[in-house]
């Protein structure tokens, strides 16, 4: 990472001798859609009707409210475009403001009234917008229809013609360049094509390699990879059912809730699930954890997420056995996102190159790891001497190490009863 041409701070998690503005929660996906924009932003507790076309409890974008029950935020990414829906009331035509198949429930009703006319948008049976206007040129667009022409009249106009589409060949790679735009913490891939899953694993590797710290949580094999999580167990609400590929936009946002300051493991309840599919034995448990895959079960009359790990079973010194546990790695990753934003917002091009100016750009570190991560208990024995802040090869430059050790959670309790 060292002879970098922009300025900048670099980061890289790596194992060490027993001793690398940050963005939380948020969880990226791409899926088909029949309304909306080509990516969308959702918010913790947001309406999604106007960028979705649906309430959030609609079975339609399950997906959604499964991401949604837990995270943040979500970047949408539309893989289809679609045809947009039209009809004509009067002399004007109506479309739909996105392509997409929800286009074909809307309607606009045209009411003579004194001083023009009174346009109403319904989407389905409810009245989403209303409006009075003089011409066709005073109709302000609302987020479902645009209304074009020379004139207009009193009537009703239904929309038809609008479709889905299909997802072209190349849209899982624009969606990977678009999401180079964006900062996010996790990746929900809920498919189950083998050359999609490789393409993501191979991004979501190289980001990390690049210092930014992301996982993907996807259902598969064969990953044996720190920043891919193998969700395989599918999961039943009162509504809908789930697959295991499904089920990991479901993992994505209990990951993202997490994030450093809880572990996934034994986590519930799993907002509305009243049961996952399959349900394992314990012997089934235990060899699909070994194989490094992310389990939801059912235990003690209740779902939850069995164990906060990833499909890492492969260890080496540059992936030690800790990697295999997600709150190491989320934690590993954020702290490097928060080192990042501090030294670039308060170093970086600030602070001089010299004696006095590395202690301070050590005693910045101290400050801010002791604060945010020791103090709260997310990591332990960390002292001033774990940091170290040397000058580079260039002028410019400063080169710092920084040991770090995380705190786990308590994950296994063995007890003994002795009778007496």
């Amino acid at each position: 990472m060292v002879n970098a041409t922009i300025p900048g701070t670099y980061v890289e998690i790596k194992a060490g001798q027993r001793d690398t503005a940050a963005v939380s929660g948020v969880v990226a996906m791409p899926l088909a859609l029949s309304w909306g924009d080509r990516v969308i932003e959702l918010a913790s507790g947001e309406n999604p009707l106007l960028k979705l076309g649906y309430k959030i409890n609609d079975a339609k974008i399950k997906l959604i409210r499964e991401v949604m029950n837990y995270a943040n935020g979500l970047i949408l990414y539309r893989l289809n475009e679609g045809e947009k829906a039209q009809g004509t009331v009067g002399g004007a035509t109506v479309t739909a403001a996105y392509g997409g198949d929800r286009g074909n429930d809307i309607s606009v009703t045209v009411k003579a009234v004194t001083g023009g006319y009174q346009v109403k948008t319904f989407l389905g049976t409810a009245e989403v917008d209303s409006q009075v206007i003089a011409s066709v040129a005073g109709f302000r667009a609302n987020g479902f229809v645009e209304i074009t022409g020379s004139s207009i009249a009193a009537g009703t106009a239904k929309l038809t013609g609008g479709s889905d589409g299909t997802v072209e060949g190349t849209a899982y790679d624009e969606w990977l360049e678009e999401l180079e735009q964006w900062e996010y913490n996790v990746i929900a891939y809920t498919g189950t094509d083998t050359a999609t899953m490789t393409k993501i694993q191979q991004y979501v590797d190289a980001k990390n390699e690049a210092g930014c710290p992301i996982q993907a949580v996807m259902c598969g094999s064969g990953f044996d990879d720190p920043y891919i999580i193998n969700n395989t167990v599918g999961g039943k609400t009162t509504g809908y059912e789930l697959t295991a590929a499904e089920a990991c936009a479901t993992m994505a946002g209990i990951q993202a809730a997490c994030g450093i300051s809880q572990s996934a493991t034994y986590y519930y309840p799993v907002s509305g699930w009243t049961d996952v599919s399959p349900r394992l034995t314990e012997a089934a448990q235990e060899l699909r954890t070994q194989a490094g895959e992310t389990l939801f079960v059912y235990k003690h009359g209740r779902v939850m997420a069995l164990y906060d790990i990833n499909s890492l079973t492969t260890y080496t010194d540059e992936r030690p056995e800790e990697f295999h546990k997600n709150l190491v790695v989320r934690t590993y990753g954020q702290y490097s996102r928060d080192l990042q934003e501090l030294l670039d917002t308060r170093a970086v091009g600030q602070i001089r190159n010299s004696v006095d100016g590395r202690n301070q750009i050590k005693g910045m570190i101290y400050e801010m790891t002791t604060r945010e991560y020791s103090d709260k208990g997310y990591v332990i024995d960390f002292t001033a001497d774990d940091i170290v802040v040397e000058p580079g090869t260039k002028r410019d430059e400063v080169v710092a190490g920084v040991n770090l050790r995380v705190a786990d959670t308590t994950d296994k309790i063995y007890v003994t009863v002795t009778a007496l």
